[in-house]
């Protein structure tokens, strides 16, 4: 589980990381798909879920809905970044569950 939760983690590092990036305005349509393949890595929790995995995914689905409009450029790109927001927010619910 500490792998999964550096890996979740360099996912918001600026230089390298999707959601850095997607913050500072650029979209990387694979460093994306690779996020969502990460998300898909993370094993169904118990009744407990760890704090730092929480801190590190729960936050993603609306932030990538913020960056939409300054991290594309063009339809296609808006098209690819709500594809990956959708899952990266199916991704999100399996995981933490909805109520």
């Amino acid at each position: 589980m500490e792998e999964l939760l550096e890996l979740l983690d360099a996912a918001w590092d600026d230089e390298s990381g999707f959601l850095g990036k997607l913050r500072s305005g650029q979209f990387d349509p694979e460093a994306g798909e690779a996020y969502v393949t990460l998300l898909s890595r993370i094993p169904q929790p118990g009744e407990v879920i760890e704090s730092r995995l929480v801190q590190l995914i729960w936050f993603a689905p609306m932030f990538i809905e913020w960056q939409m409009e300054r991290a594309t450029d063009g339809v296609d790109e808006v098209r690819q970044l709500t594809r990956l927001a959708t899952q990266v927010q199916e991704a999100v619910a399996n995981v933490l569950g909805t109520p």
